[in-house]
């Protein structure tokens, strides 16, 4: 069982790919490979799961697809599966010297647009994926619409390690981090611009103006870093924000938050708002595609529209007000997390899949 993708940095993608073949059965024999260097998870991947890079240098190295696609013809895998555009494609390429080989390719979000090459390069790679898994409903139905056959297509949604993430603060933490007293809003994911960061910073203002000992915890790094931080200390409430960037105790971070903000702009099945209805959070999100299949408005959470920063202060002022609202919809939030999105829940899912495409 091969698996592709870029690298493993700390994403959604990414972690699920680690927790999955952390918990694969023992009649599965998986292989991670990386397009680029393997990165800071591949410490979390299983000593006996072999880690593999193409060692690419950038995505104009060719010397990596190819040193790929040979080692697919000569020791073709039975499964190959990927999960982002650039391993989406090689995998395609790469099944076309190993017909016996299944190519398993992912959808992980709905963009809202794609630059026109990649378009091209997707729909024409699209029919070489023998079979396609989707982590949300959302991406299933927009596979569909570019051409994939709906007999392809799965829908497996993310899972989580619920315990992990639902834990008691630690003694001291808030003073390790250099958190003053007062509610904490959070938020976790690769600073880009989709995810909605700079609305957040944005909103914090008038946040501040209702409760002035408020702070707000960003955690995550990424190329819009250096703007962020340029926002923020242009706020006269900047001493409040607090960019820790990439960590590795994330479930500590999230038993710290009293509120978790995700004002994403498009997404498929966001693993950072799974982890924090794991946390037990009140949540406030966007309507987008994934989050509203986790988030119904008002039982899990509240919705804000997509860019309306006064609505999104108000949402997380609302649960910094109004503790009992907060209780509330953070224990559904955990319930429905449990029931329908642990880890265990995922692994079997993806081991069927693999069952039945065997047996073909």
């Amino acid at each position: 069982m091969w698996y592709l993708i870029g690298t493993l940095t700390v994403g959604g993608a990414e972690r699920t790919l680690v927790d999955l073949v952390s918990r694969l059965d023992d009649r599965f024999d998986p292989v991670i490979w990386t397009i680029a260097e393997p990165g800071p998870l591949a410490d979390a991947v299983p000593e006996d799961v072999p880690v593999r890079s193409l060692g690419a240098q950038s995505k104009a190295d060719v010397r990596a697809p190819i040193r790929f696609v040979r080692a697919v013809r000569r020791e073709r895998p039975p499964l190959l599966q990927s999960f982002l555009f650039f391993d989406n494609t090689l995998a395609r390429l790469a099944g076309l010297v190993s017909p016996e080989t299944t190519v398993i390719t992912g959808v992980r979000a709905v963009p809202d647009s794609r630059p026109r090459h990649r378009e091209w390069i997707d729909r024409t790679t699209l029919r070489l994926s023998d079979a396609i898994v989707s982590n949300s409903e959302a991406g299933a139905e927009w596979i569909i619409s570019r051409g994939a056959s709906a007999e392809c297509v799965s829908v497996i949604p993310n899972g989580r390690d619920v315990d992990r993430y639902h834990q008691p603060v630690p003694d001291g933490y808030s003073n390790r981090l250099g958190l003053p007293e007062g509610p904490v809003v959070g938020t976790v994911g690769r600073l880009i611009r989709r995810k909605g960061h700079h609305d957040l910073i944005a909103a914090w203002p008038s946040i501040r103006a209702h409760s002035d000992d408020a702070q707000l915890v960003l955690v995550g790094d990424g190329p819009e870093y250096d703007r962020l931080r340029r926002e923020v200390d242009q706020l006269e409430c900047g001493d409040s924000v607090h960019l820790l960037g990439r960590r590795d105790d994330v479930p500590e971070l999230l038993a710290l938050f009293d509120v978790f903000a995700f004002p994403t702009y498009y997404e498929g099945l966001p693993g950072a708002l799974l982890e924090a209805m794991c946390a037990e959070l009140p949540i406030v999100t966007t309507p987008v595609d994934g989050c509203s299949e986790l988030v119904e408005d008002g039982v899990h959470g509240t919705h804000v529209p997509v860019g309306d920063v006064e609505e999104l202060a108000e949402a997380i002022i609302q649960y910094v007000e109004y503790s009992e609202l907060a209780g509330e919809h953070a224990a559904t939030a955990h319930e429905r997390a449990v029931s329908s999105f642990s880890l265990e829940m995922m692994v079997e899912n993806f081991q069927e899949l693999y069952d039945g495409l065997m047996r073909e």
